[in-house]
């Protein structure tokens, strides 16, 4: 049985710890043409030639600063452990829930957990007057583009140099209404 619960400082370290990784075998291209002033951007998911370990886009000290900045924080406690936890910022002059980091451990995925998460992160917010949820997710991160799309959130739109790695976010976004 996992609670979800609001993080306390003691849990930083544990959260820290979780294995942010993600294996996949297919990442989306990004292609933008400019063509007779239009602009055309087209996002299609190609195969890896092998599956791929990929690091999560913030760590260590980003990772933790960006924690520190937060309105919402809450983690999944298996009663003995932490196995994942959930950041969000309010941006209330825009009514957006902006869901900064969404992480399982490992071990604990596809268990339900991330979308327990998600669903407080969404009531809490609701709670809080805001009308859209937004979450972030890396082009290469193909597991995460599909939780979230199995959640509802449909493309919104993307932001190149995103992070200190230079990857590419793309946003998702769904209604809180």
């Amino acid at each position: 049985m996992v609670s979800i619960r609001k993080a306390r400082p003691d849990d930083w370290e544990t959260c820290a710890a979780l294995d942010h990784s993600t294996v996949t075998d297919r990442a989306w291209r990004v292609e933008v043409r400019e063509q007779e002033g239009r602009i055309h951007v087209t996002f299609e998911p190609v195969r890896l030639p092998r599956s791929a370990r990929l690091p999560y886009p913030r760590r260590g000290k980003s990772l933790v600063a960006g924690w520190e900045g937060c309105d919402l924080f809450l983690v999944a406690d298996t009663g003995r452990q932490v196995c994942g936890y959930v950041t969000l910022r309010a941006l209330r002059g825009h009514g957006l829930a902006w869901v900064q980091d969404l992480v399982v451990d490992r071990r604990w995925r596809r268990q339900g957990i991330g979308s327990e998460l998600l669903a407080e992160a969404a009531e809490w917010a609701q709670r809080n007057g805001l009308e859209r949820l937004v979450a972030e997710v890396t082009t290469k991160n193909d597991p995460g583009i599909c939780f979230l799309r199995s959640h509802g959130l449909a493309f919104c739109g993307y932001h190149e140099h995103h992070w200190r790695t230079q990857d590419i976010a793309v946003l998702f976004a769904g209604s809180l209404r």
